[in-house]
């Protein structure tokens, strides 16, 4: 008789961490846009760091892909990918905490590219009068969770690491196995 492994699935945690991130990314932007006109730059801690409204065509700090639809199909099959991934093969915290932040921060971009063509970006820093690349909270999202991801494989992070009860084992199905006598 064949058995069928069961899958693990995306608990509410990922959805919930994706969630948020899109959610914050989404009222910044509005509030910038609302109280603030194209090119405005208003400084928050002298000129290192300034709130400066910009729309962005490109990918992250400036990159081209080749348009708008591009992004959107990219955009559309990471979080695809991220989805796939996530819900049939990551146990450990921190690929958990990467790819939720991943998927908020890509779905928080693309929400503004089907919805003006372009990217809402606003933080801005600079030191010495070299400034870094204006980005949001979605940008966030994606370099700290691709971060989080580099350092997951690297240092190889066992399943038991991970937030929240491990799926049962296929030969242990009731998860009598883990637990202590």
């Amino acid at each position: 008789m064949n058995t069928v492994e069961p899958r693990a699935t995306a608990g509410p945690f990922f959805y919930v961490v994706a969630a948020i991130v899109l959610v914050v990314d989404q009222i910044t932007k509005f509030r910038i846009s609302d109280l603030m006109f194209r090119g405005e730059s208003v400084s928050v801690l002298g000129e290192f760091f300034r709130i400066t409204y910009v729309h962005n065509e490109g990918a992250a700090f400036g990159l081209d892909l080749g348009g708008r639809w591009s992004f959107i199909v990219v955009t559309l099959v990471v979080a695809a990918f991220i989805l796939f991934y996530y819900a049939r093969t990551e146990n450990t915290a921190t690929a958990r905490w990467a790819l939720a932040l991943i998927l908020g921060g890509a779905l928080g971009n693309l929400v503004d590219r089907v919805r003006i063509g372009e990217v809402v970006d606003f933080l801005h820093f600079s030191v010495s009068g070299i400034s870094w690349p204006i980005f949001n909270v979605a940008d966030i999202g994606v370099s700290v969770g691709v971060s989080l991801l580099a350092i997951h494989l690297f240092r190889k992070e066992h399943p038991e690491d991970a937030v929240g009860p491990a799926p049962a084992h296929p030969s242990d199905p009731a998860g009598e196995e883990g637990r202590p006598a």
